[in-house]
């Protein structure tokens, strides 16, 4: 074979290899949809599902409005943001799922975050990550690009903070948490989360729970202070660049919060109480009422002799008669009554009235109707009874029907019912000789120190 006939030959095969990575580039392309964000054009999605896609870019163009909401800037964006979906839906996922980088191409700033939808889409890492992509934009934007040092970051308290305070400001924040955590003094102090460098390899579940409660709370609090956009801007840059301490940054940047040593944590303990509170909107539930309704009806009976206090309820007539200081304990009372009334379950608001009626019955000493107030007090308690069993037949039949749908168990609510009262009512044991024999052992078990061997 000479050698022009082997050129040719060649030839024809590089042009059909050309051919075929020409038609399968251009089918790649053609399987990629590109979206943009409708109002911003800030962020490109691209992906596999138009859909998708398109969510994506609209759910991040609206935590972009939230945050320049809370941030009070309104200037146009400088770099772009690109989201690149990859994998697909049951594809072994990686370790972080969601991932974002920035890289210097040029003398230009490029934000990506990376999505992989092998387990779906975890909308809590997601909101995170748009959040903290658009907090490294907004912070780089008036930096040289030969002035970056190479490894940046912004504290994690202060990235956490933003994504509670973005929550808060969509209605979308757990009330609940912090309400239990503030009631229970659970929440970390400043001095302590800000020196957290990765909570979520340091903490664990309930303690990285605890830490967003507390960076949410110290973000609320920064945010409501006389904060401009420009010292914003500025303590960007100095928590992005500095190797100064979080404490002192934040003293710097607000003088309200340094007049004292613990100014700082004051107005963080009292901002962190408004966010505990339960919002005249929002209903309490009928345990939480309950609760409620007792400490409102209860007084204390206060003995000189012995200088000691006993509490007890209202509902007893004949002992709050007896009060010296009624008029005063019962004035309080009408107050919580009215107080609770506001937000109290639907169903005792007819009762809280009922009460309030009696309350001032009592402080008018109108012993004409005391035995009427006795049974209507008696009534009411009956209601409240009633209330609370149907309040806790419901959640079992919730727990039951999510147990039963759960493991597929065939079991009858009947039963999950029966086993329920056994357990709250402390059913005595069958009389036989196996039950007999690990009450003894039971008795042998919890024995004091050098306490004498029980007759069995």
């Amino acid at each position: 074979m000479s050698h022009w006939i082997r050129l040719l030959i060649f030839a024809s095969i590089f042009s059909h290899i050309s051919l075929i990575n020409a038609q399968i580039s251009t089918t790649t392309a053609k399987s990629n949809y590109t979206s943009y964000s409708p109002e911003s054009k800030q962020f490109e999605v691209t992906g596999k599902d138009k859909v998708l896609t398109g969510f994506i870019a609209r759910r991040a163009d609206a935590l972009r409005s939230s945050l320049m909401k809370i941030l009070k800037i309104k200037e146009p964006w400088k770099n772009p943001i690109n989201i690149i979906l990859t994998g697909s839906p049951g594809d072994p996922a990686p370790l972080i799922p969601i991932r974002s980088q920035t890289v210097l191409i040029g003398d230009e700033l490029s934000f990506r975050i990376y999505i992989h939808l092998g387990r779906g889409i975890n909308q809590d890492l997601l909101r995170k990550e748009i959040i903290s992509t658009l907090l490294f934009e907004l912070a780089l934007r008036p930096l040289d690009v030969d002035g970056i040092p190479d490894n940046t970051s912004l504290p994690a308290w202060f990235i956490t903070g933003i994504d509670q305070a973005v929550l808060w400001t969509n209605n979308k924040a757990d009330r609940t948490l912090y309400k239990t955590l503030f009631q229970q003094n659970c929440i970390q102090k400043p001095e302590e989360f800000l020196k957290i460098k990765k909570p979520q390899s340091e903490l664990d579940a309930t303690s990285y729970a605890v830490y967003q409660c507390s960076c949410g709370a110290l973000m609320q609090c920064l945010l409501q202070q006389d904060l401009s956009v420009d010292s914003f801007k500025t303590l960007l840059n100095e928590l992005l660049l500095s190797n100064d301490d979080a404490e002192s940054i934040i003293k710097r940047h607000f003088p309200q919060l340094s007049i004292t040593a613990t100014s700082l944590h004051k107005w963080w303990a009292l901002q962190l109480s408004r966010m505990a509170d339960t919002p005249l909107t929002e209903s309490l539930s009928i345990q939480e009422t309950e609760r409620h309704l007792r400490e409102a009806l209860t007084l204390i009976e206060y003995h000189s002799e012995t200088r000691t206090a006993h509490p007890f309820s209202l509902e007893n007539i004949d002992r709050t008669l007896s009060l010296p200081d009624r008029y005063r304990q019962l004035t309080t009372s009408t107050a919580a009554l009215l107080h609770l009334s506001r937000n109290c379950f639907p169903t005792y608001r007819p009762l809280i009235i009922e009460y309030s009626k009696i309350v001032a019955q009592l402080q008018l000493n109108d012993l004409e109707n005391k035995e009427n107030m006795k049974k209507s007090i008696l009534t009411m308690r009956e209601i409240r009874e009633l209330s609370i069993q149907t309040a806790k037949r419901v959640r079992d039949y919730l727990d039951w029907y999510e147990i039963n749908t759960r493991h597929g168990s065939g079991k009858t609510f009947q039963n999950y019912a029966e086993t329920m009262h056994q357990l709250r009512n402390k059913v005595p044991t069958p009389n036989t000789k196996i039950s007999q024999y690990l009450l003894d052992i039971e008795k042998l078990y919890t024995l004091p120190a050098n306490a004498p061997t029980p007759k069995l």
